[in-house]
């Protein structure tokens, strides 16, 4: 009696530790405070908070700016809507997926000046090829960017850039390591080199991304990133991004210190630019 009660005990506890480690990781909310020593001796600080409502952001709220994120059916990311406490001011994104959930269009209506902006960019898949073209409304000529993708393997390794006239002006290259966008290499026009590196840990990037544009992720916030500062094309990345490192002045390195839980994703980060005028701390709460 006693070995059979031990057996169920043992059976229990198994399937316990097992749906513990099935357990999906869920973000709760995430809090940042960016300090900018640029124009104030002690210190402009911004707070920003992401809220998040089963694993996928709800809400990003900074200083009397909120943003909030909507879903469609599926569960991938449908609208943001961008607001200012007091004003009229208003940012609206959507995104429009086809039947395998590939992005097709990113529709963005903002204000630029005293203009009122409706910029539309369109992706069509060929093959190993995605297409990008940009409109805006307020350009009388109309087209704004005309960008191709090269996909190897599931993921963007090339992004080219072409006049109205179909001329290159613009290429580069994206090199991995261990699941880790480490390079953009400038080889057309801009000719800026991007180097980063990682840690060993899970990427709470990654972790956010997935949640927001389901299996897809790796095509479409490379894609978006370019269009969407909340995005980050590294986000895509296996682990977390620890350095930035460019070839040009014109841009700043980063460096960036994590610390760890038991699953080994981050609780917390420390981010600095070299030059030492911009500090962020970042405070990761999970469900």
């Amino acid at each position: 009696m006693k070995t059979y009660l031990l057996t169920i005990a043992m059976m229990v506890l198994s399937c316990t530790v097992m749906q513990s480690q099935d357990a999906p990781v869920r973000l709760k909310q995430i809090n940042i405070v960016k300090t900018n020593y640029q124009n104030f001796k002690d210190g402009e600080i911004v707070n920003k908070t992401v809220s998040f409502k089963d694993g996928k952001i709800d809400l990003i709220t900074t200083s009397d700016v909120f943003q909030h994120f909507f879903y469609n059916k599926k569960g991938l990311l449908d609208m943001t809507v961008k607001e200012k406490t007091g004003s009229d001011w208003k940012e609206v994104v959507n995104y429009a997926y086809d039947a395998d959930n590939n992005l097709v269009k990113f529709t963005k209506k903002y204000q630029e000046g005293n203009d009122y902006v409706t910029k539309v960019v369109t992706f069509t898949y060929e093959g190993a090829r995605i297409k990008a073209i940009t409109k805006k409304s307020t350009n009388h000529q109309n087209l704004v960017d005309d960008i191709e993708y090269i996909v190897e393997n599931g993921i963007i390794v090339r992004r080219t850039s072409r006049d109205r006239n179909k001329q290159i002006i613009g290429k580069i290259e994206f090199v991995y390591t261990n699941d880790n966008v480490v390079k953009h290499r400038g080889l057309v026009g801009d000719k800026i080199s991007k180097s980063y590196t990682f840690d060993d840990k899970k990427s709470v990037e990654s972790l956010i991304v997935q949640n927001l544009f389901g299996e897809n992720y790796k095509l479409i916030v490379p894609l978006i990133s370019y269009h969407e500062d909340e995005f980050s094309f590294e986000a895509i990345s296996y682990n977390n991004e620890v350095n930035f490192s460019p070839t040009s002045a014109v841009l700043v390195a980063v460096s960036r210190k994590y610390k760890y839980n038991k699953l080994d994703y981050p609780i917390s980060c420390s981010q600095i630019e070299e030059n030492g005028i911009v500090k962020t701390e970042k405070t990761f709460i999970y469900e």
